[in-house]
């Protein structure tokens, strides 16, 4: 099972990709990051708060800068490995960015559309990041 999808940004590839890739790039429910955006790099999502507690981790296995990310995702331990390839492509002018998206390899159709919806919630925060 898969999840592809499609999404316009208002801003250069440069930059979303940038942002894709930082650290400083924490939208909710995420309160920390840590991503080193190379081959074998890790990526870390870490959610805290006083009644849930989770950790997402994945490492890349494909890096492009400013044009292309593959990596793995294991949400909480859960032992479901699935594997996330991100396209960024410039508009004609270059002012925003088409990212093509996509996470495969789910096991179970709860997770897949909780994911989904995840990936939805997600860019729209990164727009917000973006737009301050």
């Amino acid at each position: 099972m898969q999840i592809e999808k499609c999404y316009q940004l208002p801003y250069p590839p440069e930059r979303v990709y940038a942002a894709w890739v930082s650290s400083d790039t924490v939208i909710p429910p995420a309160t920390a990051m840590d991503i080193d955006p190379r081959v074998g790099g890790h990526y870390r999502l870490i959610i805290e708060g006083p009644e849930f507690s989770a950790r997402n981790e994945g490492r890349f296995s494909a890096v492009t800068p400013g044009k292309h990310l593959a990596y793995s995702w294991e949400w909480n331990g859960d032992g479901e490995c699935s594997m996330i390839d991100v396209t960024f492509h410039a508009a004609n002018d270059g002012s925003s960015t088409r990212i093509e998206l996509r996470h495969s390899g789910f096991t179970q159709a709860e997770s897949q559309a909780m994911h989904d919806s995840g990936w939805d919630a997600y860019i729209e925060g990164l727009i917000t990041f973006l737009a301050n």
